[in-house]
């Protein structure tokens, strides 16, 4: 699931508040979150 939502964010399938929908499900981390959307995380 993890590789599904990052691959379809880089793809521009999701947006940032949807892309965040994996951390809270635990699929990809803070870390992961920022280092791909240059954002920090905030619980959606």
């Amino acid at each position: 699931m993890r590789n599904i939502g990052i691959r379809y964010y880089k793809m521009g399938l999701y947006n940032e508040e949807q892309f965040a929908l994996f951390v809270k499900r635990g699929f990809v981390t803070e870390e992961e979150f920022k280092e791909l959307t240059g954002q920090e995380y905030q619980d959606v």
